[in-house]
């Protein structure tokens, strides 16, 4: 199955720092790093680095920087041809200042929303595509022309076009900020306000296929009206920036092999938590095979593989209001005696203890399964 990625590329730049500057503060570097990022770039070479045939499309300059952009993907195996060249504005260019002591990265993002795609045609069909929401109109087109395409959708900031764009995706991987943005309403650090937000998004987007990346690095999201929350890894932090990026283009990867959410998540989480121990996007894609033997999961996407052990699988969260049933009207499954969906995939045990597990969600809104059991990039009739 051919897979496309809607978005904006650029050209990380990473200044590293021993602290984070004040106002009027003067730094003198020796060296920095320069390298492609962004969401969609990001996820694209890290599909094609593991194997998947990726096409991306996207707006860059009549510059040096979309001569790196380019090479990079043609070295990766990434098919640019659709990509398409704005004569009147550059190539995207990001300035991440680099914390030494803590790993944590400072983002100055660039994007004009005025340059977007101006050509909607492919010479394939898509049947998997990831949209970074940095270019709407390539976005909107494909939604419109191709209703039976699978789409991962990733939304940093919750404003109200991004917001009507992910409630018609199939997956969507948001930022706490997004979140906040789409609920009106913030968490505390708890779990019951975590539970709050989710269901609160429920509540708007009428469906619970979203996966929130918090701002602690914690995932928080749902499997069959449950809530859970899976733990951050425990690395050595470098940086910190591709860890979005790198956990759409895995979970993507996962959900297009066929994994179930509690799967494809914990494959995500870990290629992300590998990523941020190097500094760069593109440059920190992990390989597949230190992430599945990281992971636990080879024996489900390499069966003739020994299987490794790998993190703790996601705890569930206490609601705050047990009682609370979420409208789905996008969804309708039939329930059984025990208030389940019928049609949702069956978790996955892992042999791991959880950390603290907690009470499940009564009641909570069904899950969705959009993804199949088998693997969608060798299934031409997806």
């Amino acid at each position: 199955m051919e897979t496309l990625i809607i978005g904006k590329p650029a050209i990380n730049i990473y200044l590293p720092l021993q602290e984070f500057p004040n106002e009027g503060d003067i730094f003198t570097i020796k060296s920095k790093n320069e390298s492609v990022g962004n969401v969609g770039a990001t996820s694209a070479c890290l599909l094609a680095k593991w194997g998947i045939s990726t096409h991306f499309t996207g707006v860059v300059g009549n510059d040096s920087y979309a001569d790196k952009i380019r090479d990079t993907f043609k070295e990766l195996k990434v098919n640019s041809k659709f990509m398409e060249t704005n004569f009147e504005n550059g190539t995207n260019v990001n300035y991440i200042i680099l914390n030494g002591k803590t790993g944590n990265s400072s983002k100055i993002i660039y994007n004009n929303p005025e340059v977007q795609l101006a050509k909607f045609k492919y010479d394939f069909v898509p049947g998997f595509a990831i949209i970074d929401g940095t270019d709407y109109a390539g976005a909107f087109a494909l939604l419109n022309n191709n209703g039976n395409c699978n789409t991962v959708f990733y939304g940093r900031i919750g404003d109200k076009e991004t917001i009507n764009l992910s409630k018609r995706c199939t997956w969507n991987i948001c930022t706490e900020v997004f979140a906040e943005g789409l609920t009106k309403m913030s968490a505390d650090g708890t779990a019951e306000s975590y539970v709050n937000l989710y269901q609160k998004i429920v509540d708007n987007a009428g469906k619970s296929n979203y996966v929130i990346i918090l701002n602690n690095r914690k995932i928080l999201y749902s499997v069959d009206g449950k809530v859970k929350m899976l733990p951050e890894m425990k690395i050595n932090v470098v940086d910190h920036s591709s860890f979005d990026s790198v956990f759409v283009g895995a979970f993507s990867y996962a959900i297009g092999m066929g994994l179930n959410i509690d799967d494809a998540i914990k494959l995500a989480n870990t290629a992300a938590g590998l990523s941020i121990s190097k500094i760069g996007e593109v440059p920190s894609i992990p390989t597949l095979d230190e992430v599945l033997d990281n992971s636990g999961l080879r024996a489900k996407i390499a069966p003739q593989t020994n299987q490794s052990s790998g993190p703790a699988q996601a705890q569930e969260v206490t609601p705050l209001n047990p009682q609370a049933t979420v409208p789905n009207p996008q969804v309708a499954p039939q329930q059984n005696a025990v208030g389940q969906n019928p049609m949702a995939m069956p978790t996955q045990q892992v042999n791991q203890a959880v950390p603290n597990p907690q009470a499940v969600v009564p009641q909570a809104a069904p899950m969705p399964n959009p993804q199949p059991e088998t693997n969608m990039f060798d299934n031409p009739n997806v």
